[in-house]
């Protein structure tokens, strides 16, 4: 790997900071290197070697970039680690997140035995809780801890979207079973058309519920979300081979 670029990437890897503020930090780095190689040329000093001066004199070494990475740790991020739990958080909010969602699920059919007995209902709670357990650990990353990392991200995303198919398609087989398993009762007497249908559609609103529930909480970390996914690729942009022959060209726009 050319120098430019291992110095360059190495600093931008390095640095632990919410993605927009990465970017902001690398352009600003970019500008000043091609303004202090500019200056060294001006010396007489050939491109190479007056590029090789300028990285050496701002790029930041390994204390400053520890110092960079803790000035931007969000404050609560910061007194969670303080009170020695910043690691554990995310998975305390994720379990108490899950144990509230299924439990809400499981006292919704109250009253309803043939839906209380149901096998679905209880795969339909644990969807719910993973879905809430998963949504929690993704907004704690982004909005507690200040990053989450792409691997991260990419899982969440993979994870909400398997959940939400989960949800939307246990609700409509349990329904059909729900539907099927009346049919007998239905035969006997159609007077209890009702008493048959009850079930089958309270089988498939909780599905759908919980499938809106983390369409929902998937809409709310979107706009962060695209935001930072959009701020990694102006940096690999930035980072790319093409660019080395002048690195981080009008990085400013």
């Amino acid at each position: 790997m050319p120098p430019e670029r291992s110095h360059l990437a190495a600093t931008a890897h390095r640095l632990n900071i919410p993605p927009r503020r990465r970017l902001e930090m690398i352009e600003e780095l970019g500008a000043d290197l091609d303004a202090l190689q500019a200056a060294y040329e001006r010396r007489g000093l050939s491109p190479a070697a007056a590029r090789r001066e300028a990285l050496m004199r701002l790029v930041p070494a390994e204390e400053s970039l520890h110092e960079l990475n803790a000035q931007h740790v969000p404050r609560t991020a910061r007194w969670l680690k303080a009170a020695g739990i910043g690691g554990r958080v995310e998975r305390f909010g994720a379990a108490a997140a899950a144990i509230l969602a299924g439990t809400a699920v499981l006292t919704i059919p109250a009253g309803e035995a043939a839906v209380q007995g149901s096998l679905f209902l209880w795969a339909q709670a644990l969807i719910a809780a993973l879905l809430a357990a998963n949504w929690c650990r993704g907004a704690a990353g982004l909005w507690i801890m200040g990053v989450l990392p792409p691997d991260v991200r990419n899982l969440f995303r993979a994870r909400q979207a398997g959940l939400i198919t989960g949800a939307v398609s246990l609700g409509g087989l349990g329904a059909l079973w729900q539907g099927y398993m009346g049919l007998g009762t239905l035969e006997a007497s159609p007077d209890l058309v009702w008493h048959v249908v009850r079930p089958a559609v309270l089988t498939g609103a909780i599905g759908i519920g919980a499938a809106i529930f983390g369409a929902l909480g998937w809409l709310a970390l979107l706009p962060r979300l695209i935001s930072d996914e959009s701020s990694e690729r102006r940096i690999e942009t930035l980072l790319t081979p093409s660019r080395l022959q002048r690195p981080l060209d009008n990085a400013v726009e």
